[in-house]
């Protein structure tokens, strides 16, 4: 499994590339020169908490998705895949099983009535 550290940096460069925002962009919006940027993408540096919610409010996503394992391509690549698909499955069958029960108990209360 990835360390954070990783999962943040694939992150970022998937949510930046995704926006088509350059580094030096991000690095002018919110204060730093580009270099720090790209060294926070080569792993030589880690922003201070301040500076990853300026990177996301720039990216305009929530700071924790810098941090998803599962946040992108190459992030799922790095984790092992039957944990993302039983995630995944359980998640789903919860919420399956959630809306049938709904469904159920609002047909046998409509019987009732």
């Amino acid at each position: 499994m990835e360390n954070l550290r990783q999962v943040f940096i694939n992150n970022l460069k998937h949510f930046r590339n995704e926006r088509n925002v350059r580094q030096l962009d991000l690095a002018l919006e919110i204060g730093k020169s580009s270099n720090y940027i790209n060294s926070i993408e080569n792993g030589k540096y880690f922003p201070s908490p301040e500076t990853i919610e300026q990177i996301a409010d720039y990216l305009q996503i929530e700071p924790m998705q810098l941090f998803d394992r599962y946040g992108c391509k190459e992030n799922l690549k790095n984790n092992q895949t039957e944990d993302y698909a039983t995630t995944l499955t359980e998640t789903l069958y919860n919420k399956l099983k959630e809306d049938l029960h709904n469904f159920l108990k609002k047909d046998i209360e409509e019987i009732l009535k």
